[in-house]
């Protein structure tokens, strides 16, 4: 009898062993942290684009065999790479500006620690990422070569910024530690250019994650402002000061703001407070609540930011008016279906069962996005939606040795008479004993086959075929069942499409034909067991 749920009782291929068995516990440690380098499904980002766990091996089994140096971008340890250096940086941005305004007086050795360590690890982060590989989404490749990583890093990416933004400025101060204060502390705010590579690494977790668009506008918009915010108490604070003297801190001179407040001889919580309600007023154009700058350094302090504040109000209108005229609409328009998918299954009352394998369905199908492919295709020529459809097969073209020595024009005609299907886990996709008029091409995924008697006989991956024996033997029943291990892309092949198409090349119908009668007394004998 065949079991819907399926559990494995075949001895797989053990294609994911990349490693010897025999070790001692320090080689079995060092194997760990490899595999920690290689891809790994902890990483959204190998869900995302390498889809089934055939694709995810063969990624592992190159990285192995050809870049063992260098870092996976879809491993588990680049991903909480990520999220460290997300905090790090946040933590950067927030503590030295703090520390180099209010406590320059008097610097404390915790301070001076805590702000060296998260720099320190920004430097690692620079060499983390010249030797992290990349996802090329044009090719849809993973890019491993060091030359084109560095290339990428240098000349696209954010290594100058990360570069100024990661030096331990403190070592050029060692002599003059006293003597040039606030100099000292100005430099230190280097670590500003930072802010480049936290938002890059901020878009790829949210990207990874697939974050409702919405959600990740309001959230990333109080992120920067509260950065912002930080960064601009600061200022208000420093700015005084510098102006007075470069060396030592100095109280300001009497037209400042910080003297007009008395704030000098304030403990530094009202210091701060002070400074941050100076600069959401001015940061927002709501107006002062005292008197109007008296000197130029303030003055000039106060134009820019309220300048930038506008700037950043009318960028803020312009994302958001952005947000449904861009490429974010299709993201857009399939979080509406999710939306009426669930008012839907709960006005039907399913079950919650049934309720996952339709979003899993979904989430499959659309990968997060929506659109009318239908509508789409008909507006093209027939040229064109053949030359689609060979390129959304390109996988199953090169993958399958069925396909391998086939004319070129049997071989559009054949992929332009395919139907993609989609089975979800446990599905049961053929049943033994029933008549079969089709059979199937695994373009993503894995399918256990069956005996009529339930036996479970072997695993299919990403290139195999099955169910050609209806094809040859039209009056066979199907002699085993096959049932979806993990989610799958299949491709179904009618046997009248088949059989139209076929007929011009008699040589390929009995090599089909001998697979289909191998198969055949293959299974018939096993199910006899």
């Amino acid at each position: 009898m065949l079991r819907v749920e399926h559990e494995c009782e075949v001895e797989t291929e053990h294609e994911d062993i990349l490693f010897p068995p025999d070790r001692n516990f320090f080689r079995k440690a060092f194997d760990a942290f490899r595999s920690s380098l290689m891809v790994s499904g902890k990483n959204p980002g190998a869900r995302k684009y390498l889809r089934s766990r055939a694709s995810v091996i063969s990624e592992k089994r190159r990285h192995l065999r050809n870049y063992k140096h260098i870092l996976h971008p879809f491993s588990a340890f680049r991903f909480f790479w990520e999220i460290l250096m997300i905090l790090t940086i946040t933590c950067l941005l927030l503590a030295v500006p703090y520390q180099a305004t209010f406590e320059i007086n008097r610097r404390s050795g915790y301070w001076t620690v805590c702000k060296n360590i998260l720099l320190c690890l920004c430097c690692v982060d620079i060499i983390v990422n010249f030797m992290t590989g990349y996802f090329d989404k044009l090719h849809h490749t993973v890019v491993m070569e060091p030359k084109k990583i560095m290339k990428r890093y240098i000349r696209y990416g954010t290594f100058l910024p990360d570069l100024l933004g990661s030096l331990p400025t403190d070592i050029v101060f060692v002599n003059t530690w006293q003597t040039n204060t606030v100099t000292r502390e100005l430099v230190s705010l280097m670590c500003g250019f930072r802010v480049f590579s936290l938002s890059s690494y901020v878009t790829k977790i949210a990207q990874a994650y697939d974050v409702p668009v919405a959600l990740y506008e309001v959230c990333i918009m109080i992120f920067w402002l509260m950065i912002a915010f930080q960064w601009q108490s600061c200022l208000y604070w420093l700015v005084p000061i510098a102006t007075t003297s470069m060396h030592l801190p100095k109280r300001p001179s009497n037209d400042s703001w910080i003297h007009e407040f008395n704030l000098w001889e304030e403990s530094k919580a009202l210091q701060y407070l002070n400074s941050l309600l100076r600069a959401v007023s001015t940061f927002l154009s709501s107006g002062f609540l005292h008197g109007r700058p008296r000197n130029e350094a303030d003055l000039t302090l106060v134009i820019l930011l309220q300048i930038l504040g506008s700037l950043t109000i009318w960028i803020l209108i312009a994302r958001v008016n952005q947000l449904y005229k861009s490429a974010n609409s299709s993201r857009i328009k399939y979080q509406d279906i999710m939306a009426q998918l669930k008012q839907y299954m709960k006005h039907r009352q399913l079950p919650y069962s049934t309720r996952h394998r339709i979003v899993a369905y979904y989430e499959f199908c659309f990968q997060h996005r929506y659109f009318y492919e239908a509508e789409i295709l008909s507006t093209l020529s027939p040229h064109m939606r053949q030359e689609i459809g060979m390129h959304v097969c390109r996988k199953l073209v090169e993958n399958v040795t069925f396909f391998s020595n086939l004319p070129l024009s049997l071989l559009t005609r054949i992929v332009a008479l395919l139907k993609s299907e989609i089975f979800l886990t446990n599905d049961v996709i053929v049943r033994a004993n029933q008549p079969g008029d089709c059979m199937y091409f695994i373009a993503t995924g894995t399918v256990a086959i069956y005996t009529g008697s339930g036996k479970e006989v072997c695993h299919l991956e990403d290139g195999a075929h099955f169910g050609e024996i209806a094809l040859v033997m039209p009056d066979e029943r199907r002699v085993a069942s096959v049932v979806a291990v993990e989610i799958c892309e299949l491709y179904r092949l009618d046997r009248a499409d088949f059989a139209r198409t076929i007929h011009p090349y008699p040589m390929l119908w009995e090599q089909i034909k001998k697979i289909a009668v191998e198969r055949h007394e293959r299974t018939t004998i096993l199910d006899m067991h």
